[in-house]
C-alpha cells in the first residue's frame, strides 16, 4: 500500500495549525497578548548556543535563537503577560 506523502503532509499541517489555533484561543481569552518577534537577526541573541549565520542581501545576519528577549522587552513595555506561537532556530 502505497503513501500519498503529499495528503500525510498536509493532514499533519492541519493537526498542528488547529492546535496551535486552540492554545491561541485559550492564551488569548486568559487576557495574553499575542507577539510576533523578528526571526532574523543582526547577532546572536543568546550566548553558548549554537547559531545558524547566514548572508542576508550581502550583510551577515543569524535566525533568531528565542524570542525571549522580546517578550521581556514587551512586558516591560506595559504590554502584561504575552505569547508568542513560532518557530525558533
Amino acid at each position: 500500500q502505497s503513501i500519498n506523502q503529499g495528503a500525510a503532509a498536509a493532514q499533519l499541517n492541519a493537526a498542528v495549525g488547529t492546535k496551535s489555533q486552540l492554545f491561541r484561543e485559550v492564551l488569548l481569552g486568559e487576557g495574553f497578548v499575542e507577539i510576533h518577534s523578528p526571526k532574523l537577526q543582526a547577532g546572536a541573541s543568546e550566548g553558548g548556543a549554537a547559531v545558524f549565520k547566514l548572508d542576508y542581501m550581502g550583510q551577515p545576519g543569524c535566525l533568531a535563537q528565542s524570542p525571549q528577549l522580546y517578550k521581556q522587552m514587551a512586558i516591560a513595555a506595559d504590554f502584561g503577560r504575552v505569547f508568542e506561537i513560532g518557530p525558533v532556530f
